[in-house]
């Protein structure tokens, strides 16, 4: 893995942005099992391991900002966006392809009853892609 790379390596969440040399200063704060078995869950629930949890939640919480790393729906919304974008790439060819059907049937004069029928879904589909793409949009921001 490259050098802050924030992918999730297998069984841990990525860890916070690296700095060269680092960060000096450290603190070690204590937990019980149960509080531990909490901030584990809600470090995992975010993708990240314990200690980032804490140093992203701490340093939101001391400089009165949303921690936008630690919205635990963002990074599933940015994926869902990237797929449903994918996907909307896909009907676009679909489109594609049918108006390519559609230039060869011209060059004989008949088009299909199902033409027109495939249109309509296409256009359709594709619409609810782009209100599906919005939403998550707004919800990203």
């Amino acid at each position: 893995m490259a050098h802050g790379d924030t992918r999730l390596r297998e069984g841990r969440g990525r860890d916070r942005t690296h700095l060269y040399p680092g960060r000096p200063r450290r603190i070690a704060p204590t937990f019980t099992e149960q509080e531990m078995v909490d901030l584990q869950k809600a470090a995992d629930e975010a993708g990240l391991t314990p200690t980032g949890f804490l140093a992203e939640a701490g340093l939101a919480a001391a400089r009165g900002t949303p921690p936008a790393s630690l919205d635990r729906g963002r990074e599933g919304l940015a994926q869902l966006q990237s797929e449903l974008f994918d996907a909307r790439v896909a009907v676009g060819r679909i489109g594609t392809n049918l108006n390519q059907a559609v230039a060869a049937l011209n060059a004989t004069g008949a088009a299909p009853d199902w033409l027109m029928q495939a249109v309509a879904v296409c256009e359709r589909r594709m619409q609810a892609l782009d209100e599906v793409i919005a939403m998550v949009d707004r919800r990203l921001q």
